[in-house]
């Protein structure tokens, strides 16, 4: 069985062009997610396809998945793996044992025991009156005895709730913290993923983001010790050690973790010049990392079969926002919300990836009716990478509010903002250090401080009414030839070059 996009299909691996060359190297691109929705691990493997190497790609299924899922990508097959996280399902019931472990005698084994013996001696005393005096003396004394044991019970447990305060406060600084225990999902991702990767001896592996980094290194590993020159690509899609990260001690174990094995590399590729920079400078890296811009395509564009203006059942003559992408905090898509309030008639888009029902959607949704716009706000499946710049191209505007003061995000050159110029839309970002300065110096929006309700509605205001020069700068620029994936490949191409002769 085979699949294409998430659809399973009965198919069969298609043979490699006959102009191809007689043995290729091998390449393995790998990733711990699923493919369907990233774009940029697709058209990589593309591109390295096009080069003449063969390729196969192998990739994480979604959680839940028990079986192997094959497929084809124009010409390259693809391996759904299953992940099913044991070593992090095994962390979390040990931690559970741990805080339920009690000691029976002086205290009680467990709250719920504590409780039914704190009721029965209430209980005890109400029945007390039946009994003669000397018996309800030894009564009194027994219930004295069990209420001082309740009360040693109870002075435990408060000590061991605030232990385990401290324990559980992420933020807290450690002398010493071991990645391996504390994201144990890196293990998890290996034990699924690196056998396969091994299994197709490859010459090259190309590991998309850190996750994965484990798994790529163990099996280049294997593979050397079996004998012959292995090359290792570890493609970095963000700033890890700027990355937001649900605590302090998470964002120091993807670090450290990715400190420990990036010197196991052979190429570093990433999506911005800061971070590049960022990476050689705290890795000593030999070689700078080089940059491939998370860009779209531009040439043999894929036709939507709707947009989003139809999406939204909007004339031409109202004035359209669209937001693409992940609806969460720190994507500040909460921000135009409110700001919506302030641009009577106008209607903003939000196409939520990964579905309008994903975690923060509703709560926008919400947000809208508080801010009484919710008949102004249209939340809208998300389409197929290929084919966004086709469905965005009927909006007037788009925008990407992203939260400030995290390292990552000042780094970052999303994909959106590609996505919106190539449709022909003009932008409207938070002032960020790379997104800002991009917008600035092509010319194709404006900015507006991160988190500023009244400065993003005026941005977007001011973008509306000069929609005609904005338009034109975009049609008459030379932007593709700097940021379409097109002009990306040459970067790829060069390096794979490098790697196969060195």
């Amino acid at each position: 069985m085979k699949h294409t996009w998430g659809i399973i299909v009965d198919d069969v691996v298609p043979e490699p062009p006959e102009d191809r060359a007689v043995s290729p190297l091998k390449v393995v691109m790998v990733v711990h997610t699923d493919i369907v929705a990233d774009a940029r691990v697709r058209k990589s493997a593309q591109t390295v396809h096009k080069l003449g190497y063969d390729v196969t790609l192998i990739h994480g299924l979604p959680r839940g998945a028990t079986e192997r899922v094959e497929g084809c990508l124009d010409g390259i097959p693809t391996i759904g793996l299953p992940v099913p996280f044991p070593t992090t399902a095994l962390k979390a019931e040990r931690e559970r044992a741990r805080r339920a472990r009690r000691r029976g005698f002086p205290g009680y084994r467990s709250k719920a025991e504590a409780e039914w013996v704190r009721q029965q001696n209430v209980i005890a005393g109400l029945r007390a009156s039946r009994h003669s005096r000397p018996v309800r003396a030894i009564l009194r004394l027994y219930r004295f005895l069990t209420a001082l044991r309740l009360h040693y019970h109870d002075g435990r447990e408060a000590r061991l709730e605030r232990r385990w305060a401290a324990i559980d406060d992420k933020d807290r600084p450690v002398r010493r913290l071991d990645w391996n225990y504390e994201v144990p999902a890196f293990s998890d991702i290996s034990i699924a993923l690196t056998r396969e990767i091994w299994r197709h001896d490859p010459t090259i592996i190309h590991a998309h983001d850190a996750a994965v980094l484990e798994a790529a290194v163990n099996a280049t590993n294997h593979l050397r010790a079996q004998g012959g020159r292995r090359r290792l690509i570890y493609d970095a899609h963000e700033f890890v050690a700027g990355a937001v990260r649900p605590n302090e001690r998470l964002r120091r174990a993807w670090q450290q973790m990715e400190s420990h094995y990036i010197k196991s590399v052979d190429a570093v590729i990433t999506v911005s010049e800061p971070i590049a920079e960022a990476l050689h400078r705290n890795y000593h890296l030999a070689v700078r990392p080089t940059v491939v811009l998370n860009a779209p395509v531009v040439t043999n564009r894929v036709e939507a079969t709707s947009d989003v203006r139809r999406d939204c059942q909007l004339g031409p003559e109202t004035p359209l926002i669209v937001y693409s992408g992940v609806t969460a905090p720190k994507r500040g898509v909460a921000t135009v919300v409110d700001a919506l309030a302030q641009l009577p008639g106008v209607h903003l888009a939000l196409i939520c990836v990964p579905s309008p029902t994903a975690p923060f959607a509703p709560e926008l949704a919400r947000r809208g009716a508080e801010m009484g716009v919710a008949d102004r706000m249209h939340l809208l499946e998300p389409v197929e990478p290929e084919a966004v710049l086709d469905y965005l191209r009927t909006a007037d505007l788009g925008v990407h509010p992203m939260i400030g003061g995290i390292r990552n995000h000042e780094m970052a050159l999303p994909n959106k903002l590609f996505d919106y110029v190539f449709a022909g839309l003009p932008i409207v970002t938070s002032d960020l250090a790379e997104m800002g300065d991009f917008v600035r110096r092509t010319g194709v929006g404006e900015v507006f401080p991160h988190g500023d309700v009244d400065a993003c509605a005026k941005a977007l205001a001011m973008a509306l009414t000069a929609l005609p020069q904005y338009r034109a700068r975009i049609a008459q620029g030379n932007l593709q030839e700097t940021y379409s994936w097109e002009s990306q490949e040459a970067k790829l191409a060069s390096l794979y070059r490098v790697l196969s002769e060195g």
